[in-house]
């Protein structure tokens, strides 16, 4: 199974636990979801990725939930900070999309940590929604169940934030910036690296950073120490989790930017 192919099962997988979950009226999490998915990352991409997670993180401290780096040593490495978001499959919102830590919204230290790392902000959002209409914005054959695990940039999220009825499913997903999250990994476009001359895409990286390289060659959590910090007073950290997926060239339909 190739790396796509694997967060497509991972999407999947995610969107009938909640599902299932709901129906026995059982609570499944973001922190729980996030989680098994990094770690199965991990385990189950023969190599292509390395997740690691860093536990001196304090949680209200975190810029993010995660970061990914993707791409590879011949095109260049896009990095991404995330921010995970489960949805209420009773009425079909994301209830926690608003949230504040210590009266500062979730999404203005997400913006400011991406902004001063040089990542792009996504929000990662676990879904299940049998019955409700879904926009399909990739150009690939529609699976409903792979919007397990949709991701979308964080100006979304915060237009979303400030329209009326916008903190739901179908507002998020109607928006064609919304994909699969696997199409961070399957989409050729952004496999590609900015032309020679242009303005250079702001979250990408002709290498890896040392620290970053000698995580994914050593697997070694001290490398996170070198992680940069924002310089503000709000003392933003680092996420607890980051991966680095070495997805390498390859072929196959286009779909949208990330």
């Amino acid at each position: 199974m190739d790396t796509a192919d694997l967060f497509d099962a991972l999407a999947s997988t995610t969107w009938r636990a909640i599902g299932r979950a709901f129906d026995r009226r059982i609570q499944i999490g973001e922190d729980a979801i996030t989680t098994y998915n990094l770690m199965t990352i991990d385990a189950a991409s023969q190599g292509r990725a390395v997740i690691v997670e860093d536990t001196r993180v304090v949680e209200h401290m975190k810029g993010c939930d995660w970061e990914f780096w993707i791409g590879s040593d011949l095109s260049g490495w896009r990095r991404y900070a995330i921010q995970a978001k489960r949805i209420s499959v009773s009425d079909g919102r994301y209830q926690s999309l608003g949230h504040k830590v210590r009266g500062v919204p979730q999404i203005d230290i997400l913006d400011r940590y991406a902004a001063h790392n040089r990542a792009k902000p996504l929000y990662c959002f676990y879904n299940y929604g049998e019955s409700r209409p879904i926009r399909w914005n990739c150009n690939l054959p529609n699976s409903y169940e792979i919007l397990g695990c949709s991701i979308t940039p964080s100006h979304v999220v915060r237009t979303a934030l400030n329209t009326r009825g916008g903190r739901c499913f179908e507002y998020i997903h109607s928006q064609s910036e919304t994909l699969p999250w696997s199409c961070l990994i399957r989409c050729p476009l952004s496999n590609i690296p900015p032309p020679p001359g242009s303005r250079a895409i702001a979250h990408f990286y002709e290498r890896l950073p040392d620290n970053i390289a000698r995580l994914r060659e050593e697997r070694d959590p001290e490398a996170l120490i070198e992680f940069d910090r924002p310089s503000s007073n709000e003392n933003v950290g680092p996420p607890r989790w980051v991966g680095v997926i070495d997805r390498g060239p390859r072929d196959c339909a286009p779909s949208a930017t990330m």
